[in-house]
């Protein structure tokens, strides 16, 4: 039978979740879901870090949604202790995320609903990959600040900016999230600078000025949309559009002006 109480520790699988005709039996989910607007009057039980585990508990849920990344073992552990079912992904490529959509589905007794969206996913990668990128650019891009950190090859992130044309500098690194710095970047021949809204929320107005400084005005430096390009599920569909948009960049590869 499927679930009639759901419970979403992961803003991504949220929004899909609705997407998927799954919302009348979302029960609660963080304060980061924040997406689709219609969550408004939804119940939260904390963050995606430090969720309220007992008040989890008191809302009695049949089924709930967890990403093995996003979320900490030792919640999902204590749910399950307590005899709740508990469904962990971990989509780290973009071709991951229909196989995702698809368990999501099941995992609801929505498959005609996760099937249609799947299909449409796979369909906007499909064409991405029919249409390679006119050039290759070298990139770094950065997720957090104090102390700079960036990601390997080995995430959702990069792979979408792969499709981009993008060749990540940082790709072989031993560990998902290196911390590294501007100066080693450039070293390493990135002459454009990514810097999503999230999970730091890098804004131009903002910080700017400050990383002109950091990383040389004449570096190229572009301000995205980090919901975009890090949250998977039905928002893959936005991601795909951004690595589209992003192929203008994909010029001759050239290295980084001393700046």
């Amino acid at each position: 039978m499927p679930p009639a109480r759901v419970v979403s520790l992961c803003p991504s699988i949220t929004e899909t979740l609705v997407a998927i005709g799954g919302r009348s039996r979302l029960v609660a989910a963080t304060r980061y879901c924040v997406r689709p607007q219609g969550l408004w009057g939804l119940p939260r039980i904390g963050g995606t870090k430090n969720p309220d585990v007992s008040r989890i508990l008191d809302l009695e849920p049949d089924l709930v949604f967890a990403n093995e990344e996003e979320n900490r073992r030792e919640d999902v552990e204590a749910l399950r202790a307590e005899g709740i079912e508990v469904d962990v992904s971990f989509p780290r490529r973009v071709a991951d995320v229909p196989v995702a959509i698809r368990q999501w589905g099941r995992s609801l007794g929505n498959e005609a609903e996760a099937e249609e969206l799947a299909v449409r996913v796979e369909g906007a990668l499909a064409a991405l990959e029919a249409d390679p990128a006119p050039g290759r650019f070298r990139y770094a891009c950065w997720i957090w600040r104090d102390p700079w950190m960036t990601v390997s090859d080995d995430t959702y992130l990069a792979d979408l900016l792969r499709l981009a044309g993008g060749v990540n500098v940082f790709g072989d690194a031993p560990t998902r999230y290196p911390t590294a710095t501007p100066q080693e970047s450039r070293a390493r021949g990135a002459w454009v600078h990514l810097f999503p809204s999230e999970p730091y929320p890098f804004r131009e107005d903002k910080h700017g000025a400050e990383i002109a400084a950091e990383f040389g005005e004449r570096s190229r430096r572009l301000f995205v949309p980090g919901d975009d390009l890090t949250w998977h599920g039905v928002r893959t569909l936005d991601g795909l559009g951004a690595a589209r948009r992003l192929r203008a960049y994909a010029e001759k590869e050239t290295p980084t002006p001393a700046g």
